[in-house]
């Protein structure tokens, strides 16, 4: 068999060092391409990702949007897919995987081996999540710092046995998605979404048409920082409340609502911890569980290979001091609020 090509594709709208890291991570990690569409048209990032060798770079100014949607799409999810639609027509690897860019793969064995012996025709190939939680208690350095839970797909009983306060705020042990994301073969007529493609044209995909990946999984970085959970959470309440539904789940419409109505920074602190963090009795029963996995992730030494000379900022202030840049001329609302009381 010989060794399949695969890339990524993401739409993106976050601190520059994040998207750079991301991709240059990827790169190093073997991808052939990266399509990289930047939500914001006038994107600082973009000068950097330019350099990079196998980035197609797009910006999603007006005239992108004209071309592909007849404008700018209001809803986050309908911009990815259509993004990540046109990069899969595009496409010159084997494999294309749709990612955002708090979300890394971590190989847990030969992966391009599990690529290979994909049955062609078949559907896609499901790559499992794994989510990032903290110690409340504990300095965060990186913004990759701490361990990561797994689904626990449970009754309602055990799962709120298992979660206690937080379960309200989780579904199957997650405060994002249980879902992964795919590997989805080039050639075909498909649709990509955010988490699978779906059929498009004469190219069916059957009910059951997804393998579950075992050599790689997905680390979700659902806020890279307590302050950047949380104005994620506030870019999302900006969202009528149509889109909003369309684009969330119950439990992430809960955590929406409570960050949306606490004003006091200890309290939105407290949401995150309670949400994103753990206690020791908690993390005890996961781990006996094997819903927890404590094995660092430290992505740095395979982007120093693809960025020797300007590597990106990877510690927790200096994302936190972008970010605190890129709302800068946000003087009203929700977030310009949030950012005026956190603590630097």
């Amino acid at each position: 068999m010989s060794t399949p090509s695969w890339g990524i594709v993401m739409t993106a709208r976050e601190p520059g060092d994040l998207v750079l890291a991301n991709v240059a991570y990827h790169l190093g990690l073997g991808a052939s391409e990266a399509h990289v569409y930047l939500d914001d048209p006038v994107d600082p990032a973009a000068a950097r990702l330019r350099g990079l060798s196998g980035v197609t770079l797009t910006l999603c100014d007006a005239a992108h949007w004209a071309s592909l949607a007849r404008g700018r799409p209001e809803g986050q999810n309908r911009r990815q897919g259509l993004n990540a639609t046109q990069a899969y027509r595009r496409a010159g690897v084997d494999w294309l995987i749709h990612l955002d860019a708090d979300e890394f793969l971590r190989p847990r064995g030969d992966f391009l081996a599990e690529l290979a012996a994909f049955p062609r025709g078949f559907g896609y190939l499901s790559v499992p999540p794994a989510e990032r939680v903290q110690d409340p208690g504990a300095m965060q350095a990186t913004i990759f710092d701490g361990g990561f839970r797994r689904p626990a797909r449970v009754p309602p009983r055990l799962h709120r046995a298992l979660y206690g306060p937080a379960a309200a705020y989780l579904e199957g042990g997650m405060s994002s998605h249980t879902t992964g994301k795919a590997f989805t073969p080039t050639g075909y007529d498909y649709n990509i979404r955010i988490h699978r493609p779906r059929a498009a044209g004469q190219d069916k995909l059957p009910a059951h048409s997804a393998l579950r990946a075992h050599t790689v999984e997905l680390l979700h970085f659902d806020g890279l920082t307590p302050l950047h959970w949380l104005v994620k959470l506030l870019r999302y309440g900006e969202q009528d409340e149509a889109t909003l539904a369309q684009m969330n789940a119950a439990h992430r419409l809960r955590q929406i609502a409570e960050c949306l109505e606490t004003t006091d920074p200890a309290a939105a602190r407290a949401l995150h911890d309670r949400v994103q963090g753990f206690d020791g009795e908690t993390l005890a029963r996961l781990r006996a569980l094997g819903l927890y996995d404590d094995t660092p992730f430290d992505p740095a030494p395979v982007i120093a290979r693809v960025l020797p000379d300007v590597p990106p900022d990877l510690t927790a202030q200096g994302f936190d001091a972008a970010l605190r840049r890129a709302y800068a001329g946000n003087r009203a609302g929700p977030i310009a609020t949030l950012l005026a009381s956190w603590p630097s």
